[in-house]
């Protein structure tokens, strides 16, 4: 698969150096926060799957995810290999740009080489446009999970099936 990036953009994976950056993004952008030792022990046990985004040599997004095993949603339940996204953000100027798009596509080609099998999600009901972009990109909603959010809000759970097969994006 070939990932176009919009110009000036640079998706890599994310160091530590980088965890800061990424805790502003994540303050300014999610009403959802996480502790610095949440982050540091998803990039130590995950790092192909924590991924920055910069633009002019600063961050600007991020995807944080891991591998997890557990049921898939759909069809018949079966133990599966999944890729989690737990977080993905961009600051508001780089927004509609295709950034996003990109990001989550690298996160999903890396899912699949380490041999996911599906990719899931929790989103806030109320979040029409990151609904969108994860349906535009092969999502289903296929759970709903009522209070799921501190301020009580639902969250639907989506998933995408991957097949080990990063052509499938």
């Amino acid at each position: 698969m070939v990932l176009v990036i919009p110009e000036g953009y640079v998706i890599r994976r994310a160091k530590e150096e980088d965890i800061n950056g990424v805790i502003y993004i994540n303050s300014v952008t999610l009403p959802e926060h996480y502790t610095m030792s949440f982050y540091t022990s998803i990039l130590s046990t995950n790092p192909e799957t924590f991924l920055v985004v910069e633009y002019e040599g600063r961050i600007i997004g991020y995807h944080m995810g891991r591998i997890e095993y557990g049921l898939t949603f759909r069809g018949m339940p079966r133990f599966v290999k999944k890729g989690h996204v737990i977080s993905i953000a961009v600051l508001e100027g780089h927004r509609r740009k295709g950034v996003g798009t990109m990001l989550l596509k690298t996160a999903l080609e890396e899912f699949a080489k380490k041999g996911c099998e599906v990719s899931f999600l929790e989103v806030r009901v109320s979040n029409e446009p990151a609904i969108n972009l994860y349906k535009k990109l092969g999502y289903e909603i296929v759970d709903r999970i009522h209070g799921y959010y501190n301020d009580g809000e639902d969250a639907y759970v989506m998933e995408k099936t991957l097949e080990g097969n990063v052509q499938n994006f």
